[in-house]
């Protein structure tokens, strides 16, 4: 009769048939984290990560650098408020000085700001007047389905009306939002992937 393996001994089985980190791959293990790690660090204001990184050694700053840039640019947002703007603002920052020499990152970079910039001018105003219109237009829809059933409802009284919080409203600000966004949303994208598949 054959003895049934354990758990433990098919999970070291397993284990014996994987092969040795390469010395590159060790290398990428251990310092993109930590460049994760310095980039979160900057982000919150604490500390001078870019010290520690401009310290490191010739073959660990390459993977250091990737790990600070993928925190980086996955901070880049829309600046839909002043948090999102600022966090974007010190994202840049942040990456002009790890792109110093690299003129094509530089140059993508310039890129992402001039797209943040383009919806804090173009976009915010769009979305807000976007917003104002489409509550205007539900709460008439409201007053005036009211006033069929007979509720007699004032215009003046359209302000206590919290269309905001109906679902039709919620559904359709979504929906408005979301194209407003898009068209920024795909050339942001399309930056960040450019940005992190750099060399």
């Amino acid at each position: 009769m054959t003895r049934i393996k354990s758990a433990f001994e098919k999970a070291m089985e397993r284990i014996e048939q994987i092969e040795a980190p390469d010395p590159v791959e060790k290398l990428e293990w251990e310092f993109v984290p930590l460049g994760r790690k310095l980039a979160g660090s900057y982000m919150k204001s604490q500390g001078d990560p870019f010290k520690k990184f401009s310290s490191s050694t010739d073959e660990a700053k390459p993977y250091l650098k990737k790990g600070m840039i993928d925190v980086l640019i996955a901070n880049i947002q829309l600046p839909k408020n002043e948090n999102i703007d600022a966090t974007n603002k010190r994202s840049f920052e942040g990456l002009t000085i790890l792109f110093q020499e690299d003129q094509p990152s530089k140059d993508l970079l310039e890129r992402a700001i001039y797209v943040t910039q383009q919806y804090a001018q173009y976009g915010n105003p769009q979305r807000e007047q976007a917003y104002f219109d489409l509550k205007k237009q539900i709460e008439q829809v409201v007053i005036e389905s009211l006033s069929r059933q007979g509720g007699g409802v004032h215009p003046q009284a359209a302000g206590n009306i919290r269309v905001e919080t109906m679902p039709e409203f919620q559904q359709q600000w979504m929906k408005i939002s979301g194209q407003i966004d898009h068209q920024y949303e795909q050339h942001l994208d399309q930056i960040r992937q450019e940005l992190i598949n750099l060399p």
